[in-house]
């Protein structure tokens, strides 16, 4: 990952190399339950999607995909697909969204619809925009969020959070309310040629250092999924910057398998943000990051008594998403014809 610069590919994995050096792994040194509430630096400096030498990036938000709704609000959230053939500066989607001012906000959103629609992981890393006369421009600001779609048998419900980089707003526990969706009227479900781009990763698979410093143990978690408990450890590190962690995965039947994450954190919640490439471990050696795909998503997190609960998704994909553009002509098939789920969006608890 890094800091003031795009977190793009292996710009994102060249600069750990240089930040982090050598220690032992061990599971073995928890945090304690207030660690996580220490001051920490944020998580990024600067916008990872500024190219300071371009011209202002211009939202142009297409046809609605999906509105969500939840209870006691008038102003949904919603997804639109992005009105250029292809994108501009490789954009997808919008998310559409309400201040406490109720402003309008526009945010850029990069992830993967699933299963035709009936889920979908998606991340905001990136700057905002806010509805001029006559166009939405994207200013250099920093805001990081994740929203989860699933189906259930009343029909679509999602989580969604976006918060800004020094953003002091409480959590309540409204904000962790899950949404009520429909299809927007153009959501259209066949697939056709030549409506997606993506440029896939190298599929190296470097050496990587992170499984051997993660020496700190700052959350244990449990998800339940359809074919039984996925456990996630969130860990630290004492030779790294407080805000970056390695979110270690072990799946119903699966070897673990860890991601680079940062931590967002503020008045009673957590984001914890994945945007990484997967590293596998192998015994007494250097693990080993495989850049043969991307995975997005984390988890949305609100503090309780006994630590945290939310939700969590994590989705893979051989190119990563910010690199990933449809034409007009795309559909939820289209859409989501590239990502396949690490974890489908479910309900998490950590202590």
């Amino acid at each position: 990952m890094k800091e003031g610069m795009r977190l793009l590919g292996q710009s994102v994995i060249a600069v750990l190399f240089v930040v982090l050096a050598g220690a032992g792994y061990s599971a073995e040194k928890p945090a304690g339950p207030d660690s996580l509430h220490h001051a920490r630096p944020p998580a990024v400096k600067g916008n990872p999607a500024v190219d300071p030498t371009a011209p202002p990036r211009i939202a142009e938000p297409g046809r609605l995909l999906l509105s969500c709704i939840r209870p006691g609000e008038s102003r949904p959230v919603e997804i639109y697909a992005s009105a250029r053939d292809f994108g501009d500066g490789k954009q997808s989607f919008y998310l559409r969204r309400g201040d406490h001012a109720e402003a309008e906000i526009i945010y850029p959103l990069h992830g993967h619809f699933l299963d035709g629609g009936n889920a979908g992981i998606f991340m905001v890393h990136d700057g905002k925009g806010m509805r001029q006369p006559e166009t939405i421009l994207i200013d250099q600001t920093v805001n990081m969020g994740l929203l989860f779609l699933w189906r259930t048998a009343e029909g679509l419900r999602a989580a969604v959070n976006v918060y800004a980089e020094n953003e002091s707003t409480p959590a309540s526990e409204g904000d962790f309310e899950e949404f009520s969706c429909r299809w927007g009227d153009e959501a259209r479900l066949s697939n056709g040629k030549d409506h997606v781009r993506a440029t896939p990763n190298s599929g190296a698979r470097p050496p990587s250092h992170w499984y051997r410093e993660s020496d700190t143990k700052l959350l244990a978690c449990t998800a339940i999924g359809p074919t039984g408990e996925y456990k996630i450890e969130v860990l630290g590190s004492t030779i790294w910057p407080g805000h970056l962690a390695f979110l270690v995965v072990r799946a119903p039947g699966d070897e673990p398998v860890g991601y680079n994450v940062h931590l967002l954190e503020g008045p009673a919640r957590l984001l914890i943000h994945a945007h990484s490439y997967p590293h596998r471990t192998r015994l007494q050696m250097l693990d080993t990051m495989e850049e043969t795909e991307t995975v997005i998503g984390g988890l949305l997190l609100r503090k309780t008594e006994k630590g945290y609960a939310g939700w969590i998704g994590l989705v893979s994909s051989a190119a990563d998403p910010m690199n990933t553009t449809f034409s007009r002509d795309a559909t939820l098939a289209d859409y989501s014809s590239l990502g396949h789920a690490v974890i489908p969006p479910r309900p998490v608890t950590c202590r």
